[in-house]
């Protein structure tokens, strides 16, 4: 059942990554909302569910934009397991904590992505790692921040929910 779940959230949040984000959009920074709803999935469910998560959603991704086949099924499969995998070693049920690991993540994913991809060279790799992937985690964990802070006042008003 919480497969069933997840999987319906990452294709919502894929429609939503493909068709809304542009609104969001701020200096040309946009927020990457499936690897925010990963990031949850992986605190939530743990390394092995989000491995198969990121990986299934990066290959839907790829499908989409294929002219790096197969980095986004490698990124968000490397970043699921990664924070699944962490989580129990750290108190997952604090905002700072979550918000921290979403910055983070979004930080590694770019990284594994620009290391990858072919549209730039590895001279300008520090460049497009700090400009747009530092601000682009920053945004993603701004907007986890509300997220999470959401989520927890959900759990405080309808416990049993």
């Amino acid at each position: 059942m919480n497969v069933a779940r997840d999987i319906l959230l990452l294709l919502l949040t894929f429609a939503l990554q493909t068709t809304w984000i542009d609104f969001l959009e701020i200096f040309s920074l946009k927020p990457d909302l499936i690897l925010l709803v990963l990031t949850f999935i992986a605190l939530r469910e743990g390394p092995l569910v989000a491995t198969y998560m990121g990986f299934g959603i990066g290959f839907v991704q790829d499908i989409y934009l294929p002219a790096d086949l197969g980095l986004n099924t490698l990124a968000k499969s490397i970043v699921g397991f990664a924070v699944g995998y962490g989580r129990t070693r750290i108190v997952a049920d604090d905002i700072q904590v979550q918000v921290a690991l979403i910055f983070s993540a979004t930080l590694c994913h770019d990284l594994v992505y620009y290391l990858g991809t072919s549209a730039i060279g590895l001279i300008d790799l520090p460049y497009f790692w700090l400009r747009y992937g530092l601000g682009r985690a920053v945004y993603t964990a701004l907007l986890g921040t509300f997220i999470s802070a959401g989520l927890s006042l959900k759990r405080q008003l309808f416990p049993s929910v």
